[in-house]
């Protein structure tokens, strides 16, 4: 249930065999943490890849979020039986799939996605685009 004073409550979210834990982001300052998750340890067990249960479950926490009115942050990292899949490929993954766009890149990845976000949208906003600009760059 949402309400204004946890509009998206933290903790693990399944979908089959899949999971994540959703978060408050600690390391961002603290006026930003009450519009914010951070979604951590996105996990399928390696003989259940393939089958869209992690797709089917980022897809219901970005649903969650947008309700909400809540970003999303994530830094992408290979995790427990994802191993097999590189950095790159799954900012691909969170770009293509949900909307997620790459706003930092050093220290570490970090990427955000707004509430409504589509890949559609963000091709569409000139602050993405001079972004990916720079990247390429």
């Amino acid at each position: 249930m949402i309400n204004q004073h946890n509009p998206m409550p933290t903790g693990e979210r399944k979908v089959g065999p899949a999971r994540c834990r959703v978060r408050q982001c600690t390391a961002l300052p603290e006026r930003m943490r009450a519009k914010t998750r951070e979604i951590v340890d996105v996990e399928t067990p390696f003989t259940e890849q393939g089958k869209g249960y992690a797709t089917t479950l980022l897809h219901k926490v970005c649903r969650e979020a947008d309700a909400a009115g809540l970003v999303l942050v994530l830094s992408p990292q290979p995790f427990g039986d994802n191993i097999n899949l590189s950095k790159d490929q799954l900012i691909g993954w969170y770009e293509r799939s949900f909307g997620f766009a790459v706003i930092q890149h050093q220290p570490m990845v970090l990427m955000a996605r707004m509430p409504g976000a589509t890949p559609r949208m963000l091709a569409l906003n000139p602050v993405t685009e001079a972004l990916q600009k720079e990247k390429t760059q």
